[in-house]
């Protein structure tokens, strides 16, 4: 599936309503995930699609959480890591309901990530397009992952490449042939949460 149709506003509002629910039935059930079968349906998001759910709170990160494996429905997807992020991610407390009012939605849409050819780590940074790509690692056990938005922070490939390996917790020689690495793409989608009521 293309995704510019996650450009089509109604698409957009779906995904953003699928995280409000998700918070909200958490909120009125003692924490608990919204059941599958009342997560709001769009035909849009019913191929198998991973995505990461961020949400922030008065634009502070609070919780990111999300797949790079494609196994279930995306809107199944999207309420499952807007749980997770607002109550498991081991970098944040769980997020308190006196925070609902300023809580907003960033759910990032993956493609299916494309393994590259790599022959050296300088061949690796000549592949990155700034910007655009998001990437993975993975040699043995050690793997991590970066969207495309942490171009903004590293914004040269080079040390974009080099944050990574640091997260992945890699030796810092050099590439050898048992490493591994994807690019993949991202569609966001973002918008302020409907949960004022609740705070």
């Amino acid at each position: 599936m293309p995704l510019s149709v996650f450009e089509q506003d109604e698409v957009k509002q779906h995904i953003i309503s699928i995280v409000d629910q998700a918070l909200l039935y958490a909120f009125k059930n003692n924490g608990n995930r919204l059941p599958e079968h009342l997560i709001p349906r769009s035909p849009q998001l019913a191929q198998p699609l991973a995505c990461f759910v961020s949400l922030s709170h008065n634009e502070l990160l609070r919780g990111c959480v999300g797949t790079t494996i494609a196994s279930e429905r995306l809107d199944n997807n999207i309420a499952w890591y807007t749980h997770e992020a607002a109550f498991h991610d081991p970098r944040f407390d769980p997020i308190e309901k006196n925070e609902l009012a300023g809580l907003s939605a960033a759910v990032s849409v993956m493609t299916a990530p494309l393994l590259l050819n790599v022959s050296s780590e300088a061949d690796l940074i000549d592949q990155l397009i700034p910007n655009r790509d998001g990437v993975m690692i993975q040699y043995g056990q050690l793997s991590a992952i970066f969207l495309p938005c942490q171009w903004q922070t590293y914004p040269q490939p080079a040390a974009f490449l080099n944050a990574l390996k640091q997260k992945a917790g890699w030796p810092l020689h050099g590439w050898t042939h048992a490493m591994r690495a994807w690019v993949f793409q991202t569609y966001k989608v973002e918008g302020a949460l409907k949960l004022s009521a609740m705070a």
